[in-house]
C-alpha cells in the first residue's frame, strides 16, 4: 500500500539537497528540492508555463546526477529534440549551484503539463549527460528520448547507465496561482557491492512508490527532505550531507573577454569596424558585459603579442 503524507497547507520549504544511507537496507538515497531555483530560472529567461515545467524537471534531474557521483564534480545535462522547444541545457556544480537555459523559451501548449511538455519535445530527441570526474577526466553518456517524458526517460537512463539497481523520479507540483509550486527529485539506489537480495527488493518497492506518484504527493504536502525519503525508500535514513541549492552563475567580465578573444584578431577588427564595441550576454543568467573600443583594441593587441 502506498504511504500517504500528512496533509499540510500551502507549503513553502527552502531548496535543499539531502544525501545519505539506509544502512540496514543497503541503500543510498538523495532528495533534491528546486522550487525557488526553478522560479528564479523562469523569471530570468521569461519562460512560458510549458518551458518552465521542462526546465524545472531538468534542474531537479541535474542535481540528482551531480549527487549520484562520488567524485562530486560538475554535471552538464543537455536535451536536444525535433519539437519546437529544440533543446535545453542545465549545469550543476558540487557547491549546490544550478543554472540552465532553454533554446526557445516562449513555446507553450495548453492542457496538462506532462502532455504539453511532450508536445514541446516533438517526436524524437536525445538526452546527454556529461560528468566531470574532478581530475581532468570527463564522462559522457547519451541516450535516445523514447518516452518523450523526462521523468520516464530519466528512469531509462539510470537503468542503463548505473551498475546498481536504482529508483528515480522528478516531479513538478502546481499550487494555486503558481505552476511551479513545488519541484523536486529523488534517487534511491543499491549500495555498490552491498545489500544483496534485500536491497534489490527495497529498490523495487521504491520504484513502485515513485510510479504511484508518492514523490508528487509528498511535495504537495510540504514534507521535509527526510520525510520524502522515508515515504519512498522506507525508514532508517542517516543524513550524510545537507546542502542548500540555488540558481547561481559563474560568468564574469574576464570570461566575457575570453569569449571575445576567441574571435581572433580579424574577428575583433570586424566588430570594431561594424559596432565599435562588443556586448556579451550570458545565456544562463542574462548578465550583459560591454567591451568598449579601447578594450577591444587592447584584446587585439594582446593577440598580436608573442605566441599569437
Amino acid at each position: 500500500m502506498a504511504r500517504r503524507p500528512p496533509p499540510r497547507h500551502n507549503p513553502r520549504v527552502s531548496d535543499r539537497l539531502c544525501r545519505g544511507l539506509l544502512r540496514e537496507r543497503g541503500l543510498r538515497a538523495v532528495f533534491v528540492r528546486v522550487s525557488d531555483t526553478s522560479r528564479t530560472a523562469r523569471a530570468l529567461h521569461g519562460l512560458s508555463p510549458t518551458t518552465a515545467h521542462l526546465l524545472a524537471e531538468s534542474l531537479a534531474a541535474a542535481a540528482l546526477f551531480g549527487a549520484a557521483q562520488d567524485e562530486g564534480g560538475r554535471v552538464n545535462l543537455q536535451l536536444a529534440c525535433d519539437g519546437p522547444l529544440r533543446g535545453l541545457l542545465v549545469d550543476a556544480d558540487p557547491g549546490g549551484g544550478l543554472r540552465g537555459w532553454v533554446k526557445v523559451p516562449w513555446v507553450h501548449f495548453a492542457g496538462p503539463p506532462a502532455e504539453a511538455a511532450r508536445a514541446a519535445l516533438g517526436g524524437k530527441g536525445m538526452l546527454s549527460v556529461q560528468r566531470d570526474r574532478g581530475d581532468g577526466r570527463f564522462e559522457r553518456s547519451t541516450r535516445e528520448l523514447r518516452a518523450l517524458s523526462l521523468p520516464e526517460d530519466l528512469r531509462s537512463w539510470f537503468a542503463a547507465s548505473l551498475l546498481v539497481a536504482a529508483a528515480v523520479d522528478v516531479a513538478v507540483v502546481p499550487l494555486p496561482g503558481e505552476p511551479l509550486g513545488q519541484v523536486g527529485g529523488i534517487l534511491v539506489q543499491q549500495e555498490t557491492g552491498g545489500g544483496g537480495d534485500e536491497a534489490g527488493e527495497a529498490v523495487r518497492a521504491a520504484r513502485e512508490r515513485t510510479a504511484d506518484g508518492t514523490l508528487a504527493r509528498a511535495l504537495a504536502a510540504g514534507c521535509s527532505s527526510q520525510e520524502v525519503i522515508a515515504l519512498v525508500a522506507g525508514p532508517g535514513f542517516e543524513v550524510q550531507a545537507d546542502l542548500e541549492l540555488a540558481y547561481r552563475c559563474g560568468c564574469s567580465a574576464e570570461r566575457a573577454r575570453l569569449a571575445v578573444s576567441a574571435l581572433g584578431r580579424e574577428g575583433i577588427a570586424d566588430v570594431l569596424a561594424r559596432e565599435g564595441r562588443a556586448t556579451v550576454t550570458c545565456e544562463f543568467c542574462r548578465q550583459r558585459y560591454l567591451l568598449d573600443a579601447d578594450e577591444l583594441r587592447e584584446l587585439a593587441g594582446q593577440l598580436d603579442g608573442p605566441g599569437a
